[in-house]
């Protein structure tokens, strides 16, 4: 693996301190001629390259200013300006933790709105140029779009969400498969057996649906196949309240995992059921714990913060464009009790793993 070549690599090559070799390559009337020449001259031959955005935090640092250079875009592409956040939107808003984690490591988040009347792409990466912008976060897509078409061999780039399809780039998102897994662990030890999931909305990230479906099948198989249910999806059913009851009252779970509560809570209310005294349940978009549901929360602040750690580590190794190998990089969730699932069951050991049949 090729290591990057230092400031102190270079003075150890030159017979010469660190400060020296910094002072040089910024050309300082401290340094004689004849010594910035030859540092400079070994600096070449070594391979060695000022990094934009190390030497822009340095300055700021230096001066007590947050330079421009070291301003991250948070970049959004919703019809309206702040459409991607409550109370216009109703998924987790990370741009909070961003900001405080980018605040931490010296930088400024700052929100763009790609949608902007009279932008086009063009302008808009030359106005983040013309910024000294090296870095971006995509927030997640509205609805229906999967795609930005930007100059991205500009920019060091981060998605959050699975939302951007095209082009792929690194992103951070909830990791969705632990987290079906972890609840129906939860639900088992808790002495629930027939589970019943249901995917009560389509997700605005494709493929989501798919690895709760895999979290849930997985635990599945530990239990006795009598005790398996099938979930329910609804891409292919009509009205969904119908689909619901149908399902319902063919499989009739005394658990429900639902993946979003407000319709599965609707869908139960309209059919004389109570939450948790007739059924329990949980769910696994557990976002607003002023709601007393128990389910699978994932902390949006610790996953903004974790997309701008990722992105600093990209920009400060200079890595730009869209990534011939892009990394998937998944925050867990944590189990939270809460009111629909009652009083607290006596628990009880998960059943033994046995082999599929």
């Amino acid at each position: 693996m090729k290591t990057d070549v230092t400031l102190q690599n270079i003075a150890e090559k030159a017979g010469v301190h660190r400060s020296t070799v910094s002072l040089a390559l910024r050309d300082h009337p401290r340094i004689s001629a004849e010594v910035r020449a030859r540092v400079r001259r070994l600096a070449d031959e070594m391979g060695y390259r000022i990094n934009p955005l190390v030497a822009a935090l340095m300055k700021s640092r230096r001066s007590g200013r947050v330079s421009q250079e070291v301003t991250i875009a948070y970049v959004t592409n919703y019809p309206t300006r702040y459409g991607w956040r409550p109370p216009h939107h109703d998924r987790p808003d990370y741009f909070p933790g961003a900001a405080a984690r980018a605040k931490e490591l010296g930088y400024k988040l700052e929100h763009f709105w790609l949608a902007e009347p009279g932008m086009t792409p063009e302008r808009f990466c030359n106005i983040l140029t013309v910024r000294n912008i090296h870095g971006l976060i995509i927030g997640r897509l509205p609805p229906g779009q999967e795609s930005i078409d930007l100059l991205w061999e500009r920019f060091s780039c981060v998605a959050l969400g699975r939302t951007l399809r095209s082009p792929r780039l690194h992103y951070v998102s909830e990791d969705h498969y632990a987290g079906a897994g972890l609840a129906m662990r939860e639900l088992m030890v808790r002495g629930f057996r027939r589970i019943g999931l249901v995917a009560t909305e389509q997700d605005d990230s494709r493929g989501v649906t798919n690895r709760w479906l895999g979290g849930y099948l997985r635990e599945q198989l530990t239990l006795r196949k009598s005790d398996r249910i099938p979930p329910l999806e609804f891409g292919s059913h009509g009205n969904q309240q119908d689909a619901f009851a149908t399902w319902f009252k063919r499989w009739r779970p005394d658990a429900l995992l639902a993946t979003q509560a407000p319709p599965a809570l609707r869908w139960l209310r309209d059919m004389g059921l109570r939450v948790p005294s007739d059924i329990k349940m949980a769910v696994l978009v557990n976002d607003h714990l002023d709601q007393r549901w128990a389910g699978i929360h994932c902390d949006p602040m610790r996953l903004g913060g974790l997309a701008v750690e990722i992105l600093a580590g990209l920009m400060h190794q200079g890595e730009k464009g869209v990534p011939d190998y892009p990394h998937e990089v998944l925050l867990s969730g944590k189990w939270v009790d809460g009111d629909t699932l009652g009083k607290a069951a006596r628990p009880t050991p998960p059943p033994a793993m046995r082999k599929p049949i």
